[in-house]
């Protein structure tokens, strides 16, 4: 049976709706985290540092959806899961369509099926229900517990295969989220210690840098101060008469002509 190309557009919604909305859920993971936790998370370089610290959550962010779509991308490409939606979605168009074109008959067959078993064993008619209904065998054999019949609807029927199978894979996602998670925090414990270090070299270098300096300021002073003792002691030990002679022979020379 060849599927019309308006069901074979829709099958491809279908898997384009899926991916559309696993990325939305990567996105919204992998930004889940508020500025305040992110914060937190960081210490006070992220209280003296908010611009720095909202971009490398963003940076961070960006790098957990790439990396959750990478990874899901390969298992679902693995898996063939977008191939698998599409033939999903094929076959409960045709399904719906063959229902519609064979619901009177089924009455009729459903009402037959009633009337013969009224006039069965109790046991007997209830075998006969059971073989009629079961449309679906595993292959070791067993009956499946998820078997299709004819009363069930098809979403029922989809919904009791995909939905443990998703449940599996959010545990499994939310395992790998916990185990990125903490490298992530051992992470950015080395980069704040990093930090830390960084600034504790430069303010011992900026303290040494001052010591100096005041070591020199200090020999610099010693020294004016020894030359002023040298010159104090200098003028005590001058004669007086003879400064006093100097001093007229200096002022009467420069009144002369």
């Amino acid at each position: 049976m060849q599927t019309p190309p308006e069901q074979e557009v829709g099958a491809r919604r279908h898997s384009k709706h899926f991916r559309t909305a696993l990325n939305l859920v990567h996105k919204k993971s992998a930004t889940a985290w508020t500025i305040e936790e992110f914060q937190a998370c960081v210490g006070t370089w992220g209280e003296e540092n908010p611009e720095k610290a909202a971009s490398m959550r963003v940076q961070i962010g960006e790098f957990l959806q790439q990396t959750y779509q990478e990874k899901s991308d390969e298992i679902l490409e693995r898996y063939k899961a977008y191939e698998g939606i599409d033939s999903l979605s094929e076959a409960i168009d045709q399904a719906k369509v063959a229902a519609a074109s064979s619901s009177n008959p089924s009455r009729r067959r459903r009402s037959s099926m009633k009337q013969a078993e009224g006039t069965m064993d109790p046991k007997e008619a209830r075998i006969s229900r059971l073989t009629g209904h079961v449309k679906c065998i595993r292959t070791d054999d067993t009956q499946s517990p998820d078997v299709w019949k004819p009363d069930i609807a098809p979403r029922t029927a989809v919904h009791a295969v995909t939905v443990p199978l998703l449940e599996a894979e959010r545990q499994r996602l939310e395992k790998a989220l916990a185990e990125a998670c903490f490298p992530l925090s051992i992470h950015l414990y080395m980069l704040k210690l990093c930090q830390v270090e960084k600034l504790a070299e430069e303010s011992l270098a900026r303290c040494r840098e001052n010591r100096e300096k005041a070591i020199e300021a200090k020999v610099q002073a010693s020294r004016i101060m020894d030359r002023v003792e040298q010159a104090k002691e200098s003028f005590e030990a001058a004669d007086m008469n003879e400064i006093e002679s100097w001093t007229l022979g200096r002022l009467t020379g420069q009144g002369n002509p």
